[in-house]
């Protein structure tokens, strides 16, 4: 699933191409999402000049000047191209002459959908060692699952989540509130670093290839994990253990030896 570095990957990509350009036409494909479009984002986005391409946690989001915006979910396939065809456009639009599509596979990628309640970015000001430590203290949920809960955190995923705890020396598989104030402070480091790292990146593009950018240009930060997707730690080489239980609806991986 596209996480918050490839969202923002893509919102840089469209902002720098079609700010301030005119959405001359949208078609909706058949077969199209899950839940279409709603005819309400369709009219937003039909002739409005674009003001401007925000993103929210893992939601890109177009703004149109004096109309409102259009809420884009990715889901767990979604791909933003700038034209290329494929058997999974789901939703294109046209911005001056050029179509810009939405690939899906799996048709769980939302256009129009409402923005749900988030929590704080991991490079937001009010993401504090403070905030993440009274967030984890009374839980046991593993905290894992906790700081994907995008509830309480927005933007973390599985790849991003997993080599933030790598980073920060402890298990996925722990209960939040078993963490001390040290390993709670380092993990709320640990998640802003790896999230930079990524967006410097311009993303992960992992062997399925499921995730470029809208020009096709593969994402960096697979180069960069040290757990995810591996089979020994890159930082100590020992054997990574991928585990069949789900932690926050996702299997989960940790290098026995770092973390802790």
């Amino acid at each position: 699933m596209p996480e918050l570095p490839e969202v923002e990957t893509v919102r840089r990509v469209l902002a720098e191409r079609y700010t301030g350009m005119t959405v001359t036409a949208v078609a909706v494909g058949k077969p199209t999402f899950y839940r279409a479009p709603p005819l309400a984002a369709i009219k937003i986005l039909t002739g409005g000049v674009i003001s401007a391409f925000k993103r929210r946690g893992k939601y890109l989001i177009v703004e149109i000047e004096g109309r409102g915006e259009v809420v884009f979910h990715l889901g767990m396939s979604g791909r933003i191209t700038v034209g290329g065809e494929s058997p999974h456009v789901r939703f294109q639009m046209w911005i001056g002459t050029e179509a810009v599509r939405f690939h899906d596979s799996r048709r769980f990628g939302r256009v129009g959908c409402p923005l749900p309640k988030l929590g704080p970015e991991p490079m937001d000001p009010e993401f504090t060692p403070d905030y993440l430590w009274k967030l984890l203290r009374k839980r046991s949920a593993p905290v894992k699952a906790l700081i994907m809960d995008q509830k309480l955190i927005a933007g973390l995923g599985n790849i991003y989540a997993t080599e933030a705890l790598h980073a920060a020396g402890i298990r996925p598989g722990r209960a939040g509130k078993s963490l001390t104030r040290a390993e709670s402070d380092r993990l709320a480091r640990t998640c802003r670093e790896v999230l930079l790292v990524g967006v410097e990146a311009g993303g992960a593009t992992l062997e399925d290839a499921a995730y470029l950018d809208p020009l096709g240009r593969p994402g960096r930060m697979q180069m960069n994990v040290m757990v995810y997707g591996r089979e020994d730690c890159g930082t100590c080489r020992r054997k990574v253990v991928g585990t069949r239980k789900s932690i926050g609806g996702r299997a989960s991986a940790f290098c026995p030896s770092c973390q802790r």
